[in-house]
């Protein structure tokens, strides 16, 4: 509602006075609360240090402990604040949840994106040293990161192939065009 209202008037101060009102009520979802302003702040108005703070205050209500809270948080810096960010998020991200598969994924997923296998690989290998007598958590880590690291790569090679294919196909004339400059 508080995007429609922004989106529609413009009004961003009475959009995050919707927001704020919204975390103040008993049942607040504050995790979909912060997860939507955080997206209207830094995707639609622009203002990626408000989002930042925004992160600051839902963890300090939420605690370290939500893995899910620092899958976004390194999501956002990995597209708002570069790779260095990234990392010091995705560092403190492993130190606050040491026991979050979900967390140790996600941060060899973050050294893919940034094209350093290497990095992610050791990522990795510390998550699987960490869960070392869940087979389970192991094997889903691991095939969390080659699934990601594969698509990647399909991306990569698709892309490429793709604009390959345009530079042959554009320079071939189309059937008749012979026919066409004689008449």
């Amino acid at each position: 509602m508080a995007l429609n209202l922004y989106a529609e008037y413009g009004d961003m101060a009475e959009a995050r006075g919707l927001l704020r009102g919204g975390l103040m009520q008993r049942d607040a979802d504050y995790g979909s609360i912060y997860r939507g302003w955080i997206a209207m702040e830094a995707d639609h108005a622009g203002n990626v240090d408000f989002a930042r703070a925004l992160f600051g205050e839902w963890r300090a209500l939420c605690g370290d402990e939500d893995g899910g809270f620092w899958c976004r948080y390194i999501a956002f810096e990995a597209r708002h604040g570069g790779a260095r960010r990234a990392r010091d998020v995705a560092e403190a991200a492993v130190q606050a949840c040491p026991g979050e598969p979900a967390v140790h994924a996600k941060c060899a997923r973050l050294e893919l994106l940034l094209g350093h296998e290497d990095r992610a690989l050791a990522v990795l290998a510390r998550g699987l040293a960490a869960f070392d007598s869940d087979a389970a958590a192991q094997e889903w880590l691991v095939d969390q990161v080659r699934v990601y690291r594969d698509a990647l790569r399909r991306r990569t090679l698709a892309g490429r192939l793709r604009s390959c294919c345009r530079a042959v196909m554009a320079s071939r004339r189309p059937r008749g065009y012979e026919r066409l400059q004689t008449v």
